[in-house]
This record gives C-alpha cells, structure tokens and sequence, in this order.
C-alpha cells in the first residue's frame, strides 16, 4: 500500500513540474489583424477605402515597444499596386481598374508587428463592376429551377391532376371490390 501510494505522489509531482516548465501561451503571442473596405462591390474606375488595424499588444514586451514609438509595418497589394507603412491604422484608397466584365481582385494586406518575428496576413476579395451595372444579378451561382418557363409550369399541373385522378379512381375501385366481397 505504501509503495502505491508513493507511485502516485511521484507521479503527481512529475505531473506538476511538466505543468510548470512547459512554455507559458504568452510567449507565443497571438496577434491578430483585421481588414475593413468600405465597400466589397464597387464600379468599374470607382476608388474605395482599405483600412487596417492591428491588435498586437497581447505580451508585455509588445506593449512597451509600441509604447516606445515602435508601430506596425503594412503591406497591401491591390491589382498589382503595393502600400507601404508604419501605423496602427493604416488607411489607403485604391481605384477599381475599368472592367467589361464583373470581375473579383484580391485585396491583401499584411501587418508586420514591432518584434518582426510577428505577421498578420487578410485577404479580401473586391467585385468590380463593369460601367452601368448597378447591382450584380443574384442568379450567378444558382441553378435554373425552371420557374420562369411556362411549358414546365403546366406539365407540372397536369402530372399533379393525373395524380389525384389515379389516387380517386384506385380508391373507387378498391371500394367497389369491398361491396362485392361483403
């Protein structure tokens, strides 16, 4: 009994110190960034507005460097057009390349923390538009149900009708069997 209860202290205490040495969640400080256009969908030619932030100040040693002076490194790369700089919050206009097409370009932007160990990268797709197009059709990625065609309108109503004949006539004879056997 002794040397059972002596197994489990020993294991609890190897239990304990693996506990307390392993590497603490702040040093892998989670950084995370995000980015904001104010609009998704914009015309062909049209400019719009990126905005990124960071949250980076989740460790001690990145609060005093930001503190100090030390702000976040930006990239974000638009149809081929890159931005740099230093800030918290990094504000940059873009402009929509002329389009004949609805077409989808990715906006990347990508924060570089203080410690430069540390990066944040979103993307965020942006539509363009082609000129005169106010609003992009809602069917683009649904299958045609055939609920504009008329011709599948009404086979479906006389397949519903023939239905319900063929129920009406099964049970008139099913209930006329049932006469005769009674």
């Amino acid at each position: 009994m002794k040397k059972l209860i002596l197994i489990g202290i020993t294991t609890l205490a190897a239990l304990f110190a693996m506990v307390g040495l392993s590497p603490s969640a702040q040093a892998y400080p989670e950084t995370s960034c995000n980015v904001f256009v104010d609009s998704q969908i914009v015309k062909s030619g049209a400019t719009f507005t990126a905005t990124g932030e960071s949250q980076q100040f989740t460790t001690p040693r990145l609060a005093a460097r930001a503190s100090a002076g030390d702000p976040v490194s930006w990239e974000m790369t638009f149809n081929g057009e890159v931005r740099t700089g230093k800030a918290e919050v990094f504000v940059q206009k873009f402009k929509a390349p002329v389009v004949k097409k609805k077409t989808t370009l990715p906006l990347t932007a990508s924060a570089i923390m203080p410690d430069a160990k540390t990066t944040c990268t979103k993307t965020v797709d942006i539509t363009i538009l082609p000129g005169g197009t106010t609003v992009s059709p809602p069917g683009d990625h649904l299958p045609n149900t055939g609920g504009p065609q008329l011709y599948l309108l009404i086979a479906g109503l006389v397949l519903v009708v023939a239905g319900g004949l063929a129920i009406r006539s099964s049970r008139k004879s099913h209930e006329s069997r049932g006469a005769h056997t009674a």
